[in-house]
């Protein structure tokens, strides 16, 4: 049973993974099926605010650089029509501090991927949904 399934019962949370780098993306919508979310999965950019729509996640993980539209681009979209909806931005981009003053406004957690661990990122995710649902 994961961490999800033990604090919100059998109600599975979805989450929106939007990164290009292919191995992290497996890698991570692995550890967050094991945590009890189902993943939906993109690697471009372009098509990120659709699937937003379509599928209504719980939590939405974007990274910044990405083909197409970059995560900053899709969160400010995405803002004009849901601003509660909980959004975990990822970079690797050093000297963030713009763009992590950016995210901040526009109600987002933004963790640099070179300085957190990949639990860090999951605990973050899991957090963001139990903070949604207090």
């Amino acid at each position: 049973m994961g961490i999800l399934s033990k604090i919100f019962g059998n109600k599975i949370k979805k989450v929106l993974l939007v990164e290009d780098d292919v191995p992290l993306r497996k890698f991570m919508a692995d550890r967050l099926l094991e945590n009890g979310f189902d993943v939906i999965e993109t690697g471009d950019g372009t098509g990120a605010v659709e699937l937003i729509v379509e599928h209504h996640p719980d939590v939405v993980v974007l990274d910044v650089m990405l083909p197409g539209k970059n995560g900053m681009q899709i969160l400010a979209e995405f803002r004009e029509v849901d601003k509660t909806t909980p959004v975990v931005m990822l970079t690797t981009l050093s000297g963030e501090g713009g763009l992590r003053l950016k995210a901040s406004k526009q109600n987002a957690v933004f963790l640099n991927k070179a300085d957190t661990s990949l639990e860090v990122v999951i605990d973050t995710i899991v957090r963001s949904v139990e903070k949604k649902q207090a």
